[in-house]
């Protein structure tokens, strides 16, 4: 009789049937209890809508156990899910959902009439292929022949099966480029070296510190849309763990789930970990903290100060950083044990991944030098979706370059000196400044603009807009504001809006946004 493959959550729920999983608030689910879901969602998902292996199936959910069933359904399917954060604007989902191709939403049912508004531009969604989640009443209106989850759950099957040959199909995760338009990472594992893959993940999992044998209590506390949070928690549950939600973000709140919890492990971006360490001390001394053995961070520079900070808070050596992106996966780890002897460094490369750092040229340049940083590993995303140009532009030699720029010392630890080209990371989140530039252009009375990240003690980052009016045109900020605030996510909109007289060119005609950026950079004593 065939059995669930060695790791998978199928595996592990066999293995450890009345064992806790997932703990959302008050819900408690076993594994069995989580099984059976996945099972009956996958069964109506296959039978109803045809879903099956390399089938796509957009989501678009805040942060609940709902995930975690379609995660696990797409699992037994052998089918890849595409994340759409519940943020983007109805345009901006829509835009993911139809260019990806899914075949199905599944969404929080909250979000049904701004989806329903952009209905026409999801032409290959038929009217029944959306699930809500969450009390779904009021969404019906919008949505009619929408169905909610727990009506699907009842007409699945709760007899249990698994994908019996490996899960290939990976996920696709949206990730916006230059052009301003989001482009699809797809990350397929077909016919890749399976050796090679179980290298690269036991050596990844091994370096920040998860070890076989030892079930973990991992916190979410960022949105599960992102590319990392899901990973970690991933890595955590085909462990044996199980894994505790925050459907958003309070620091003070993260403490006392740690130690009512007893988390191990949880992966917080820099933004978080700042609120959390800036908490007045008799806050954080009400808290026992001594369970957490991995807190992870990475999506954004995390500056030695910080960190100190977070070495102080815990009582156990714990800080992992990681250096990564969408497209690579984790690439370098650096260990507690390691921040304060290298500071400003994101680790040496896990088993598994190479870094090269090359000049504009594709020469590898030498110890101290800056460079692009171009990477290997198993894991590598396979492409970006119907953008074969991207594609080609970020590959060279089975390396891919996001666009970082970097160094290595002597020691084989890598350091990361600046970002892509004029790419903003507010909070942990990509920002890419082409798509608002792109919006405060339509306004008539905009010649040029441009946007980019000025520091913040919050945010790491905040956007500012400075733009360059038509001759004898007028526009104030407030108005301009206006103009943009339905056609770009809360998130992406910039704080502050300047008015120039004139913006600075290259000689070629190449906004020189450095110029712009650098005089708040300056004063900050720091470049990212």
């Amino acid at each position: 009789m065939p059995q669930p493959q060695l790791g998978s959550l199928d595996f592990i729920a066999r293995l450890k049937p009345n064992e806790l999983a997932l703990i959302d608030g008050d819900l408690r689910r076993s594994w069995d209890e989580w099984d059976e879901r996945a099972c009956r969602l996958a069964s109506f998902l296959r039978d109803r809508h045809g879903i099956t292996r390399g089938s796509r199936v957009a989501w678009m959910l805040a942060n609940s156990c709902c995930y975690f069933d379609l995660w696990f359904a797409m699992q037994k399917l052998g089918a890849a899910p595409v994340s759409v954060p519940y943020r983007l604007t109805g345009t901006e989902a829509a835009y993911i959902i139809d260019h990806s191709d899914a075949k199905l939403l599944l969404c929080d049912a909250e979000l049904a009439p701004k989806l329903a508004a952009v209905r026409e531009q999801m032409p290959k969604l038929a009217d029944d292929a959306f699930i809500l989640a969450g009390d779904p009443a009021r969404a019906f209106d919008a949505l009619p022949r929408a169905i909610s989850l727990e009506a699907a759950l009842r007409e699945g099957s709760p007899e249990r099966f698994f994908l019996e040959k490996p899960n290939q199909a990976g996920a696709v995760v949206y990730t916006s480029g230059t052009t301003g338009k989001p482009k699809g990472a797809v990350r397929e594992l077909a016919g890749r070296d399976p050796d090679a893959l179980r290298h690269y993940q036991r050596g990844m999992t091994m370096s920040l510190g998860f070890m076989p044998g030892m079930p973990d209590v991992h916190l979410v506390t960022c949105p599960l849309y992102h590319s990392a949070p899901p990973v970690f928690a991933n890595m955590a549950q085909v462990m044996g763990g199980r894994v505790v939600l925050m459907a958003k973000f309070e620091p003070e709140q993260a403490l006392a789930i740690i130690d009512r919890e007893k988390v191990t492990s949880t992966f917080m971006v820099p933004t978080l970990l700042r609120r959390l360490v800036s908490l007045p001390e008799a806050i954080k001394q009400k808290y026992d903290l001594s369970s957490m053995q991995r807190l992870i961070t990475g999506g954004a520079p995390c500056p030695i100060d910080l960190k100190e900070k977070v070495i102080a808070t815990f009582p156990a050596p714990c800080l992992y950083e990681f250096y990564g992106s969408t497209e690579t996966a984790v690439v370098t780890v650096i260990k507690p044990d390691e921040h304060l002897k290298k500071p400003g460094s994101c680790g040496k490369p896990v088993p598994g991944a190479e870094v090269k750092v090359l000049d504009d040229s594709g020469i590898e340049v030498g110890v101290g030098e800056r460079g692009a940083l171009w990477v290997t590993n198993p894991m590598l995303v396979s492409g970006y979706h119907k953008n074969s140009a991207a594609t080609e532009q970020a590959s060279r030699d089975g390396l891919f370059c996001v666009g970082d720029i970097g160094t290595r010392d002597a020691d084989g630890f890598f350091y990361i000196v600046d970002r892509k080209n004029d790419m903003i990371i507010s909070g942990g989140v990509n920002i890419y400044p082409a798509e608002i530039e792109h919006e405060l252009r339509k306004h008539p009375a905009v010649y040029d603009c441009g946007v980019f990240g000025i520091p913040s003690d919050e945010w790491g980052e905040e956007v500012k807009a400075v733009v360059q009016l038509h001759p004898d045109s007028v526009c104030s900020e407030e108005e301009l504001k206006r103009f943009i605030d339905d056609k770009l996510a809360g998130f992406k909109r910039p704080r502050t809006i300047e008015f120039i007289r004139e913006l600075p060119y290259s000689a070629t005609g190449k906004l020189l946004k450095r110029d712009l950026r650098a005089p708040y950079w300056e004063r900050a004593g720091r470049s990212i």
